[in-house]
């Protein structure tokens, strides 16, 4: 890239003096595009030489930028960043990367990638699926975040100045502004989860509610816990990472909000659930060590496992996909949505599992147990996540909040007819 500023006088032209450098490649082309400014005197001629030569050599004029293209970008984003994340995570990122790549083209600089097109390529967004009717508002919000971390990689690398991904004004109608909505999820209340657990009769789901429930444990993490990471005497569940062998899959536990940050923890375990626990314990041998996967579950799980190792399709899949934790798991939700009719609970929201998981701590937020003791039996890495749970309005804070104002009420206004009874004893 050339970056000299040279200067020439031409006495035949009214502003003789001349300054000549070279800016930033034309992206079709590839070749650098040439500019100029006339003076009237040598004096303004070289002070504009000296200056804008400062500028190409710092690489801070706006035709200096580097020649980076999306490609390029994409290409050390892939090799810098992708690594270490969780499989879905990644299968994420390539959907919004093959995206960009398709809407801007490989060729197109970083520098000719501004805001309003950022906007027009998150407006332009469709199904990819082939079906009908838009994209969600998660999944909108998906490509922002990706794409923001993409630009944002090329702004710490000084290819570019700003992210166009991100809005800078707080007012407007701009796509980038759309945010993810959470999903709405309904409190399973302790009452309602003892009527549910009358119902279950399998001593391995009864174990798995209770870890989910009692514990805060993910699915993927019942799952995978084993017999020796369970402490009876203590009461006390150790949720850690195990790598892979020829018998058992890996795991890993992950963070909330830190794509591939182990974070160990241990979990107290309530007394209720010691008898379902100790139960699943003392069959676990016969799964291999893992407390809530039935016998024959696990025979399927090494036959996966095997073909995982030797880099075949398997769980009837004719491509080869890493391990997950989840993958251990079979018709749980199956078998606790039929669970659920006959307790006689009824949700107004679609059920899922982490339903239980997410009881388990606003339980403890209505209990007063302080954010950052359930940030960590929940494994969240910033405690602003668990703060959903106490800014969340439950029937549990709700009848709290009336008890409040009932008592503050009762000392602080009198009924009337009191009143006018103290004032006549008064007279």
């Amino acid at each position: 890239m050339i970056t000299k500023v040279s200067i020439q006088h031409d006495p035949k032209r009214t502003l003789p003096w001349i300054v000549r450098y070279f800016g930033e490649p034309d992206w079709n082309t590839g070749k650098q595009r040439r500019y100029s400014r006339s003076f009237r005197y040598s004096r303004e001629a070289r002070a504009f030489q000296c200056e804008k030569q400062t500028e190409l050599s710092r690489g801070n004029g706006q035709e200096t930028s580097r020649n980076v293209t999306l490609i390029e970008l994409v290409t050390e984003f892939r090799s810098a960043r992708l690594p270490g994340l969780s499989f879905e995570t990644v299968r994420g990122y390539e959907n919004t990367l093959t995206q960009l790549l398709d809407h801007f083209g490989k060729g197109r600089p970083l520098t000719n990638i501004p805001q309003r097109r950022a906007e027009a390529f998150i407006a332009s967004r469709i199904r990819m699926d082939g079906r009908a009717g838009g994209l969600s508002r998660s999944s909108i919000a998906r490509h922002i975040i990706h794409a923001r971390a993409l630009f944002g990689a090329a702004v710490e690398w000084k290819f570019i100045e700003e992210n166009p991904f991100v809005c800078t004004v707080r007012r407007g109608r701009s796509p980038l502004r759309v945010n993810a909505v959470a999903r709405s999820w309904q409190h399973l209340t302790p009452q309602q989860f003892a009527t549910f657990m009358m119902i279950v009769d399998c001593p391995k789901h009864r174990a798995a509610f209770w870890l989910m429930y009692g514990c805060g444990l993910r699915p993927g993490e019942i799952y995978n816990l084993t017999i020796d990471r369970i402490d009876l005497e203590k009461r006390r569940v150790l949720i850690s990472s195990r790598p892979a062998t020829d018998a058992h899959p890996p795991f890993a536990v992950k963070a909330e909000g830190q794509a591939s940050t182990a974070k160990d923890r241990t979990v107290p375990i309530p007394e209720p659930a010691m008898g379902d626990i100790s139960k699943a314990c003392q069959t676990a041998f016969r799964s291999g060590g893992f407390v809530v996967l039935s016998p024959e579950r696990f025979v399927v799980v090494r036959r996966n496992w095997e073909l995982c190792r030797a880099g075949k399709g398997w769980a009837g899949r004719k491509t080869w996909r890493p391990w997950q934790n989840r993958d251990m798991m079979n018709n749980l939700l199956r078998d606790t949505k039929s669970y659920l009719p006959k307790a006689g609970l009824e949700f107004t929201v679609p059920f899922a599992l982490s339903t239980f998981r997410k009881s388990f701590a606003q339980n403890h937020a209505d209990a007063g147990t302080p954010p950052r003791t359930l940030a960590k039996l929940l494994g969240h890495s910033d405690t602003r996540v668990t703060m959903m749970y106490y800014n969340r309005s439950t029937d549990a804070n709700e009848a709290a909040a009336r008890a409040v104002m009932d008592r503050v009420l009762s000392v602080s206004v009198q009924p009337a007819d009191a009143n006018a009874a103290r004032k006549t004893s008064e007279n």
